[in-house]
């Protein structure tokens, strides 16, 4: 029985995505660890709050600050999960693929739900303001609009460039690769 010949596609792709995703887990290690060392100050957040016009903070920032920790966590174990789905792609592991596949996936979602979740923030903080941005400057109102387009339309390139990486791992010659 003849192995079938691998891809530099799969090669390129696995590599890449190994050293990324070990920069991840190495970067946010280094953060953890600045984090741990230098604590979390609560003033300056206070000061932040209080030098905004009197504007209270929103909800969702004020968690976000608040569990640091948490979410510099789940970064790390995002970036390792990464790590090992790349590592068995690189190894031509079907479970490497499966879930090389499936973050995939998950990271489109997630750079949709990220550009929808900034896009709230700014219409909840022109909202509390009681401002329109036309109203201050028209070109404001301009730059959040293109904020939004590049917001938008870069999450619809990462679900492209997603979606056809994933297609490229289902075809079957690809497939054949793995075991």
């Amino acid at each position: 029985m003849q192995t079938p010949s691998r891809s530099q596609f799969v090669t390129i792709t696995a590599w890449l995505s190994l050293a990324l995703a070990l920069l991840g887990v190495v970067t946010g290690v280094l953060q953890g660890v600045m984090l741990l060392a230098t604590g979390q100050d609560r003033g300056l957040l206070d000061a932040l709050t209080a030098g905004a016009g009197g504007l209270a903070m929103p909800a969702p920032l004020l968690w976000a600050f608040d569990h640091l920790g948490l979410l510099l966590l789940l970064s790390v174990l995002s970036s390792a999960l990464w790590a090992a789905a790349s590592w068995g792609l690189l190894q031509r592991r079907e479970w490497g693929r499966f879930g090389f596949i499936v973050l995939l996936a998950a990271g489109a979602l997630f750079a949709f739900a990220g550009a929808f979740a900034f896009d709230r923030l700014l219409a909840g903080l022109t909202a509390q303001a009681g401002l329109d941005p036309a109203d201050i400057d028209p070109l404001l109102a301009n730059m959040q609009a293109a904020t939004r387009l590049v917001m938008y339309g870069g999450a619809l390139l990462i679900a492209l460039l997603h979606a056809a990486i994933a297609w490229k791992l289902c075809t079957p010659a690809v497939r054949a690769e793995f075991r």
